[in-house]
């Protein structure tokens, strides 16, 4: 214990006897440790209030992205009520040009017929077909 006792009066003189118990150098200390601590607590007390002003620019983003979500969903639904409609739509299409083919080709048939009587019925059958064409594609 001597050897160590020796080492610290080297390191910080023979003034160390003096400090100890000391109320004055015990009140110094006491006050450096509480102005740590009040530092320590303030800087917790800014770190807490800037988490919670991040957190919080985050949830208001975030219930702003959940206000949009019902016009999002409603978008999607009218989008697919569209392709519900889809199929009726291409079988009328198909239809329409398959009355257009069959009125094109009552049209190059009448070309080829002699009698007037028969390209009478062939312009009848065209016309008939066009008609159709018409209501078809309404």
């Amino acid at each position: 214990m001597l050897g160590m006792e020796k080492k610290v009066r080297a390191l910080y003189g023979d003034d160390v006897e003096s400090k100890v118990g000391n109320p004055v150098v015990e009140a110094k200390e006491t006050a450096n440790s509480a102005r740590a601590g009040l530092a320590l607590a303030i800087l917790a007390i800014v770190l807490a209030f800037g988490v919670y002003v991040a957190l919080d620019a985050k949830i208001s983003g975030l219930s702003q992205t959940v206000a949009e979500v019902p016009a999002k969903v409603a978008a999607i639904d009218a989008k697919v009520a569209a392709f519900d409609g889809l199929p009726a739509k291409l079988r009328k299409q198909m239809a329409a040009e398959k009355v257009a083919e069959f009125a094109a080709a009552a049209e190059r048939l009448a070309t080829g017929l002699d009698g007037a009587d028969q390209k009478a019925a062939a312009a009848k059958i065209s016309e008939m077909a066009k008609q159709l064409q018409a209501d078809v594609a309404k």
